[in-house]
């Protein structure tokens, strides 16, 4: 397992209850350093007004990393199912909004007036209409990545402060090279977010870093009594530990580590939008900046690669059976999650691991299939139709 944020610790909890032995590589001295380094994410199934396959995966996930969480031993600070108000706070989310109660999910949510969000909230906010959604919650993911690990401790071996390098196809798997040492494994998942191009076989992969920066603020007499998230374009939660989050700012290709000042205004613009009470309580605002990962059609990649080189040597025609694919033996990959990481990555280890062990999918083959990691070169190569069909 390459990466330990929420997309490798996820993958490696569902292939150890399985009784696999996972050998986890992590650059930093501690899991969820990265982008699932925040400390706190909301878990919340914000979706487009039509249904999509991109909503199917939001649905799918969102259900199965509460219904995974709920299943951890208790840990104080690792979740509250505290519920989320979606204000409708322009033209445009209120017509998505509208369109979206006329749909037929399993979400349970619910219409509010500006009275009604305010009773939510406990404190006044935006003086908006909405979507309350009574089960939405924050989580801490390092807590969340901690808890997944030592539940299976006996199967997962953790290696800290060392990066993996490159990869090489052996004739028993796979040799992964570090800056220390030389591994051997039947199967490698990699989990690395923006990194994944870094190997070689991952070349073809279509990923973004997107850099965002959160702020947070010390608890008030005031804010204290907020006891929802409350989300425009951006969010503020509940005080956890007697900090308050909110954010987040959204910046394609900006490599800038420092806390900017222009995204701090940006988010305590947006949460003056909010709620004028909260936004006057804020105070000792500091702030993180961290980089999430995003695909073109803003799914994850989740799946068992295929070999490039092989596929462009010789392209196979576009009504191909899947399984004679030349797919890369034991190689897969679960990255590229954007903002929704802890909603999706979860249920995509779970997918990983039941394809690692030829188990019934748990979400649809179409669905499947819209995930795997090769698709954008099947459709470099004209196979848009094979792309959309490799699970059936």
């Amino acid at each position: 397992m390459i990466g330990g944020g929420i997309a490798g610790c996820s993958t490696a909890f569902a292939l150890a209850k399985r009784n696999i032995q996972v050998t986890l590589i992590e650059r930093h001295a501690k899991l969820a350093q990265a982008a699932s380094g925040n400390p706190i994410a909301v878990l919340y199934p914000k979706l487009t007004s039509a249904p999509s396959l991109n909503n199917d995966l939001t649905i799918a996930g969102y259900d199965f990393s509460i219904n995974l969480l709920k299943s951890l031993p208790k840990t104080p600070n690792l979740f509250d199912p505290c519920g989320l108000i979606q204000l409708a706070h322009n033209t445009r989310e209120k017509a998505r909004q509208m369109q979206l109660l006329q749909q037929k999910t399993c979400l349970k949510m619910q219409y509010i007036t500006a009275l009604q969000a305010n009773a939510h909230a406990g404190c006044s906010i935006g003086g908006f209409d909405g979507i309350y959604i009574p089960q939405a919650a924050w989580v801490n993911p390092a807590l969340w990545c901690a808890a997944l690990i030592q539940n299976f401790a006996q199967n997962i071996e953790k290696i800290f402060c060392s990066e993996a390098l490159q990869l090489q196809k052996t004739s028993d798997g796979w040799r992964v090279q570090t800056g220390k040492t030389t591994l051997e494994a039947d199967i490698v998942v990699i989990c690395n977010a923006n990194d994944v191009k870094q190997f070689n076989q991952c070349a073809s992969v279509e990923i973004t870093p997107v850099r965002g920066q959160i702020n947070f603020f010390t608890e008030t007499e005031v804010s204290k009594n907020l006891k929802t998230i409350v989300s425009t374009d951006h969010f503020i939660s509940p005080a956890v530990a007697g900090l308050h989050t909110t954010g987040t700012t959204y910046a394609p290709n900006d490599s800038n580590p420092t806390l900017s000042d222009k995204d701090t205004y940006e988010n305590l613009l947006a949460l003056r939008k909010i709620s004028t009470e909260l936004f006057d309580s804020a105070n000792h605002v500091t702030g993180r900046v961290s980089w999430r990962s995003q695909t073109l059609d803003y799914r994850p990649l989740a799946g068992q690669l295929l070999d490039e080189d092989a596929l462009r040597v010789k392209p196979p025609r576009y009504n191909a059976d899947p399984a004679n694919l030349p797919w890369l033996a034991g190689l897969y990959v679960n990255a590229g999650h954007g903002s929704k990481g802890m909603i999706t990555a979860p249920l995509c280890g779970e997918l990983i691991a039941n394809l690692i062990t030829n188990n019934a999918l748990p979400i649809a083959a179409k669905l499947t299939s819209s995930l795997n990691p090769s698709r954008f070169l099947l459709r470099e190569l004209g196979l848009k139709q094979l792309a959309a069909s490799l699970y059936k």
